[in-house]
């Protein structure tokens, strides 16, 4: 009985998740793309005046979304090849590449962000006061699961090794 309601709730996990991707980028942007431009947006607000302000590694990318690198490396081109992001050598450290939102990626990333809390509040509204608050501590302790889970996995991993 528990493998078909898991199976269940796991099937409806996958299709929330399908249908406010596909309602949050309206198809300007993938879940991705938005992240990693709400990351360049935060690396070159919080180095203003900073020597090495704009400067992201795409492994920092890569570690800080939990993505492969080249997952980072395909959005990144696909962002600079639609003109939202532009990228430079660090000249201080050759090693880094200078990152930075265009008028169009800022544009992208704003309307992103309108549709999110737009979504949020119609969500919030919707399910009204009550289920909103036992959705969001039912989704947080189904996140500690997930995290629970994927740590006993891990220390699989390391007992084998």
């Amino acid at each position: 009985m528990y493998r078909q309601k898991g199976l269940l709730l796991l099937y409806s996990c996958f299709n929330m998740r399908r249908q406010l991707n596909r309602f949050i980028s309206g198809g300007n942007l993938s879940q991705g793309e938005y992240l990693v431009l709400r990351n360049i947006r935060l690396s070159n607000k919080e180095s203003k005046g900073d020597d090495r302000e704009g400067t992201l590694k795409a492994a920092d990318l890569s570690d800080m979304l939990e993505l492969s690198r080249p997952s980072i490396t395909r959005i990144l081109n696909t962002l600079e090849n639609r003109g939202y992001i532009t990228r430079s050598i660090d000249p201080k450290d050759r090693r880094s590449i200078r990152m930075e939102l265009t008028d169009a990626g800022n544009e992208a990333f704003d309307l992103a962000n309108r549709r999110i809390a737009d979504t949020a509040e119609r969500i919030a509204e919707s399910l009204g006061e009550d289920d909103t608050d036992k959705l969001t501590e039912l989704l947080d302790k189904l996140a500690e699961v997930y995290k629970k889970m994927f740590e006993e996995k891990e220390g699989e991993k390391g007992e084998r090794s």
